[in-house]
């Protein structure tokens, strides 16, 4: 199932601490400040920062989705 930045956009903006990652345990909130603080452009990049997608994988596309979705706020920071 692909993400699209409309659908990250929704379960962001209503509650960035939901889970991205449910092997590591990593939130979204977590994941954002990552991508953000550091200007992270690519999967591998938010794994080192993270651990997230080093279980199941099963997050990647949520990852590179939310990447997406944080260049296109121009890696502005949380507001939270």
């Amino acid at each position: 199932m692909e993400y699209d930045v409309e659908y990250l956009k929704n379960q962001t903006s209503i509650n960035y601490d939901k889970t991205l990652c449910y092997c590591k345990n990593v939130s979204y909130r977590d994941a954002y400040k990552a991508i953000a603080d550091n200007k992270l452009t690519s999967l591998d990049e938010v794994v080192d920062k993270t651990q997230a997608s080093t279980g199941c994988g099963g997050c990647k596309e949520r990852i590179l989705s939310l990447i997406e979705y944080v260049k296109k706020n121009e890696y502005a920071p949380l507001d939270l």
